[in-house]
């Protein structure tokens, strides 16, 4: 069961909340429904009043983050105040600056694995969501028509861009370090075409 009649959204929002800190930092293997009750100040038996198992929470917190994140990465396209560099660094990391350096940050492949096994879909809707919305600014800021005649098409870059920043979530261990390295891929695509 899922929810109750009656429960507000802002309740369930804080169990979301609440359970996103602890699976971050303990994993879901080492994480307890006592644990996470705890942390959303509930009882156990209230907890489960909203989620039958652990793995039901699990999954319904993926969910919020990844309709938070794409949410993000939406809002960060349409700042039209910024060039298409800031906008395109805004983007990858909200949908990738959560998984780097948080707390028990060595649960991440765990939680990574259970992800893809839980919401697969929803999370590859999501990376090629951000690869298309990526290929566009790269098409309406005219980055793309610079590589037109390297054969390097808009969807070229996106994907480059976007392996890049897949990569480097799981390479550096502070967002800081990602956001510097983003930087140089972006700036590369963006500025770095043959001429």
């Amino acid at each position: 069961m899922a929810d109750t009649e009656g429960t507000s959204a802002p309740r369930r929002a804080a169990i979301l909340e609440a359970a996103k800190g602890v699976f971050l930092r303990y994993g879901l293997k080492k994480t307890s429904m006592d644990d996470l009750a705890r942390a959303a100040g509930l009882s156990r038996q209230s907890l489960y009043l909203h989620f039958a198992t652990k793995e039901a929470l699990f999954r319904e917190t993926l969910l919020q983050l990844i309709a938070t994140s794409r949410a993000a990465c939406r809002a960060a396209f349409a700042r039209e105040e910024l060039d298409v560099e800031a906008r395109l660094l805004t983007a990858f990391e909200a949908v990738h600056g959560y998984a780097i350096g948080p707390p028990g940050a060595e649960h991440m492949d765990e939680l990574l694995g259970t992800a893809v096994a839980l919401v697969g879909p929803a999370l590859e809707e999501v990376e090629q969501a951000l690869v298309a919305d990526v290929a566009r600014a790269l098409r309406g800021a005219g980055v793309a028509a610079r590589w037109k005649d390297a054969g390097v098409s808009a969807k070229d870059l996106a994907e480059l861009l976007h392996a890049t920043s897949h990569g480097l979530k799981h390479r550096v261990s502070t967002l800081a370090d990602y956001q510097a390295r983003m930087r140089v891929a972006v700036r590369i695509v963006c500025r770095g075409a043959p001429r």
